[in-house]
């Protein structure tokens, strides 16, 4: 049974340069209805306007996001490992493992049909990077996530 739950295990268990960060997690426990809020208006306000024009070529029209709603569970960060050799002197490089199993209620309609996504699940690794460091607050010129 416990060889079967190997891989859910966080990286900081198998690989040493990784970090445990506890204490962002229970940051990001008390930011997620924060976030939530910036991301819903980010989608609707940014991105379906984006999605609404790139679909207008294929004559799908009257993209919307009807509901938005992240839920209550906010991502975990297993672990983080941070660049400190092969970086050059102007950037920060950090590695995250997420894991999110996320209670969302997201829907769309186009064309009158709806759709859904109820309980995502997201598991990977996150690089970010801050660039360039600056000599004024708020000390990162940049954020580059991928």
């Amino acid at each position: 049974i416990i060889l079967a739950r190997v891989q859910d295990l966080p990286a900081w268990v198998f690989f040493p340069d990784f970090e445990r960060v506890e204490w962002l997690n229970r940051v990001l426990d008390q930011l997620w209805p924060s976030i939530g809020h910036f991301i819903t208006h980010l989608l609707t306000t940014q991105f379906e306007p984006l999605i609404k024009k790139s679909l207008e070529n294929l004559t799908l029209k009257d993209f919307k996001f009807d509901h938005v709603l992240l839920g209550n569970i906010p991502p975990r960060i297993g672990g983080i490992k941070c660049y400190d050799k092969m970086t050059a002197r102007n950037e920060i490089i950090m590695d995250l493992e997420v894991t999110w199993a996320g209670d969302c209620e997201i829907q769309v309609s186009i064309k009158g049909i709806k759709a859904s996504i109820l309980d995502l699940y997201i598991h990977g690794h996150l690089r970010v990077v801050l660039k360039p460091l600056i000599h004024n607050l708020p000390l990162v010129g940049g954020i580059q996530v991928y």
